[in-house]
């Protein structure tokens, strides 16, 4: 590999760590100015001692450790728009020095045209162009007066002719190669803007065509499952079994509608709030533990050195562990299950760290697909069957994906002969301990205690549903089987009632007017936190697209479950609640 590039990737990979991308690319010119100069200055410098040229030599260093002065001033205080004047003064002053004195050769005064080649880019089109010029203006003032200034070297007209010219058509040159750069810039990024536009309407549209489809979809399984089909006869018991065939297939249909959406990750929408990376890990956790605790063991370790509260979206975090976690589950469906999780200081700044977190379980056996899709391997009996189906051996690493990805991290999965290791890191910025916390911080605070058991015939239920067919639905599947439900049509109806009447368990849609299923969710947690228990909240949505179960989870709901759905299910996910 070329030396200079791999030290030019070093070195721009430090400075992301410190500042955006249009800061690194002023830091680099100022670098490579920095150490060119040094490098040449202390070699001329040299040279002229070796021919006594003693005024010269002491110029040139001089010069020298003004560049290495610059370059330790932007090193410590990384203030760049400071280093950049230092830089172009010094370098102006060596320029305008070797056009009178020839430099150790005599042909000193070309390095002025060096000039417009640094300065354009590293001021920009408009500054850059009013700086080259002025110096430019200079040179010809110098070279007008020449004779009033103690020259030793005196440059002819028709040389001078020559140098200007020359100046200008570098100056020139530059500046178009400045201009077409940043059109293309600004052409390429409307392209990116379009394409992002496009993209997030593709996913609004195949988002509201999935929860159309879902919603009647629901109405027709859960309504197939209250058919007593004894009451029919063989022909109609035939048709009937048929409208539920064909139902099971529409389900099909729309799930790999959702399989081919692609996760969004906006990052301007996250919060940036004081958190606790412990607690935000460990509450997602606790989940886990409570659905599976007769076979899953979740154990994390957080190095001493993770002392700080940290800055950033919780929400996030915990989509990453939900995802990954919920996969390794998913991918080892029997048996006891062993999963350890690692977080420590990779890189260590003032401001903020890089983390690095390691997922140690069971191995995984994965193949993927021409899509980059991961499946677990079904056993070799299953194989030769012929039995199973590759969608019950779906495994989605997508969100915890893009999410590394988004923070500038890579997520990487590496299997030995009996165990898989998922491996991340990225930044965040450290936060300050012991602050108050803020409303968006209540969102993260640990995991209240479930209230007491309760049996689901003795459930006082709160159902959020703003859909009337949809209410009427779920009111016949669940009547007989609770004591209460009430309903609230959208999220403000909910947090009314939740605030005058006790309830077991909340049902909550997640698409409503006037205030959605998360801000309810949100709002509930919130009002919760002052006392020491935690009302149980399922998500019942026909919103199934990749990350909506992770959003609903990370937001403080318990349970999630998409439409279309089976009464059982739903039942036992209520009883495990209530009753475990």
């Amino acid at each position: 590999m070329n030396p200079l590039y791999l030290f030019l990737s070093r070195l721009t990979k430090k400075l992301e760590l410190q500042a955006d991308l249009y800061v690194v690319n002023k830091m680099l010119i100022i670098y490579f100015v920095n150490l060119t100069g040094i490098l040449f200055n202390l070699f001329f410098g040299i040279l002229a001692l070796v021919y006594n040229n003693f005024n010269l030599a002491w110029f040139l260093l001089g010069t020298t450790f003004a560049y290495i002065f610059t370059l330790v001033f932007l090193v410590i205080s990384k203030r760049h728009n400071i280093s950049k004047i230092l830089i172009t003064l010094i370098s102006a002053c060596l320029f305008i020095y070797l056009l009178f004195t020839g430099g150790t050769g005599g042909s000193g005064q070309l390095w002025l045209l060096l000039f417009p080649v640094f300065t354009i880019p590293l001021f920009g089109l408009g500054r850059g162009n009013v700086v080259s010029f002025l110096f430019f203006m200079v040179i010809v003032l110098c070279l007008v007066f020449q004779k009033y200034l103690p020259a030793t070297q005196t440059i002819t007209s028709a040389y001078a002719i020559r140098l200007l010219a020359a100046y200008t058509v570098i100056h020139l040159l530059v500046y178009l190669n400045e201009f077409l750069k940043f059109h293309n810039y600004q052409v390429m990024e409307r392209s990116i803007i379009e394409g992002k536009n496009e993209t997030r309407q593709k996913d609004e549209f195949l988002s509201k065509l999935s929860h159309q489809i879902r919603t009647p979809l629901n109405n027709l399984t859960v309504v197939s499952n209250l058919v007593n089909k004894s009451k029919l006869d063989t022909d109609h018991r035939d048709l009937f079994d048929t409208i539920l065939a064909s139902t099971i297939n529409l389900i099909n249909v729309v799930n790999n509608i959702v399989k081919v959406s692609e996760v969004k990750i906006e990052k301007e929408i996250s919060s940036q709030v004081n958190f606790d990376l412990y607690s935000a890990i460990d509450n997602i956790l606790k989940l886990f533990r409570d659905q599976h605790k007769d076979r899953l063991e979740l154990n994390m370790h957080v190095s001493r050195s993770i002392k700080t509260t940290h800055i950033g979206d919780p929400i996030r975090i915990k989509q990453i562990f939900l995802n990954i976690i919920e996969n390794i589950i998913k991918a080892n469906p029997a048996g006891k299950l062993y999963i350890e999780i690692d977080i420590d200081v990779a890189d260590d700044h003032d401001h903020q760290s890089r983390l690095s977190f390691s997922i140690k379980c069971p191995q995984l056996q994965l193949e993927s697909d021409d899509y980059g899709n991961y499946y677990s391997l079904p056993g070799s009996d299953l194989i030769k069957e012929g039995t199973y189906q590759p969608d019950d051996y779906f495994i989605d690493f997508t969100i915890a994906k893009k999410i590394v990805e988004y923070y500038g991290g890579e997520l990487q999965i590496k299997s030995s002969d009996d165990q898989t290791i998922i491996s991340f890191a990225f930044l965040l910025k450290k936060g300050a301990s012991g602050i108050p916390k803020t409303d968006t911080d209540k969102e993260i605070t640990p995991f209240l205690q479930i209230k007491n058991r309760i049996e689901l015939k003795n459930a006082n239920i709160l159902l959020v549903e703003d859909n009337a067919i949809n209410q009427k639905i779920i009111i016949l599947s669940l009547k007989n089987l609770v004591k209460n439900i009430d309903i609230a049509n959208n999220g403000k109806d909910a947090l009314d009632k939740f605030g005058t009447t006790k309830y077991d368990l909340i049902l909550m849609d997640i698409q409503m007017p006037v205030i959605n299923g998360i801000v309810a969710t949100k709002k509930i947690r919130e009002l919760e936190s002052t006392s020491n228990t935690q009302t149980p909240i399922i998500a019942i949505t026909a919103n199934a697209l990749s990350g909506d179960k992770e959003t609903c989870l990370a937001a403080g709901m318990n349970d999630y479950i998409s439409k279309p759905f089976q009464v059982d299910v739903l039942v036992n996910k209520m009883k495990m609640l209530l009753e475990n």
